[in-house]
């Protein structure tokens, strides 16, 4: 632990917060993603995915480009690869920078299973992962303190090793009362606290909004309407 003299640690020269999607992805920082179902999800993390892999921008941020890995639970390696083609018609992806798993239900916070999975990724060291879902890479209660933060200590040990980015995918709760979208994801609030950037995508009538809040940004970061079109998305 180290302890600073406040007058002498300001003088010095500090590195300022640096991202891979510029204000809301910081390196070695967590993303919480999350939306009611079926508002694409999935898509969106994919979108980022191939964004940050060919440095390309995305949603209007500057991206850094850097390997990257979409891990997904849900969906079988046969239609997500399909999805992934999908998409890749509208980037020119570089080998090696981009890479997908597709192990089915693994609850990482099984060490048995966490082991595995590191074990599986470390080879090609990638420096922001996607996590899609939670639901299906998480075993315990969501709304149980303990288990959540034993969850959180799993993440911290794969962003720590890898010095990577984290994005997790998670769902909404049923509090369809509360008008403030940090209420809305599922689940103790121990996740939404450890986290440096809420992105919640809110349905609207003509596609997606993004309420986004990051502790680590430059600015605030405003509302951004966004819809999902031939495999795209695109601001509003």
């Amino acid at each position: 632990m180290l302890i600073h003299d406040v007058a002498q640690y300001v003088r010095q020269t500090l590195p300022r917060p640096q991202f891979y999607i510029q204000d809301i992805l910081p390196k070695q920082g967590v993303m919480l993603l999350y939306g009611n179902p079926k508002v694409k999800k999935s898509w969106l993390c994919q979108y980022m995915a191939f964004c940050i892999s060919t440095g390309m921008e995305c949603l209007s941020f500057r991206t850094e480009q850097v390997r990257t890995l979409l891990a997904q639970f849900e969906i079988s390696p046969v239609s997500y690869g399909i999805r992934l083609q999908d998409m890749a018609r509208h980037f020119e992806l570089q080998d090696m920078m981009l890479y997908e798993t597709s192990p089915m239900l693994m609850y990482l916070d099984d060490d048995r299973n966490f082991q595995m999975f590191m074990d599986d990724i470390r080879p090609i060291n990638p420096k922001v992962i996607f996590l899609d879902c939670m639901a299906a890479c998480f075993g315990g209660d969501e709304n149980n303190g303990e288990s959540v933060a034993s969850f959180i200590e799993k993440l911290s040990i794969m962003k720590t090793e890898f010095e990577a980015s984290i994005v997790l995918i998670h769902h909404t709760n049923k509090n369809l009362l509360s008008s403030n979208s940090t209420d809305r994801a599922r689940g103790h609030s121990r996740l939404t606290g450890w986290v440096d950037t809420l992105c919640y995508m809110a349905e609207q009538p003509n596609g997606v909004q993004l309420q986004i809040k990051a502790r680590q940004a430059t600015r605030d970061v405003p509302n951004i309407n966004i819809r999902f079109n031939n495999y795209l998305w695109n601001v509003l």
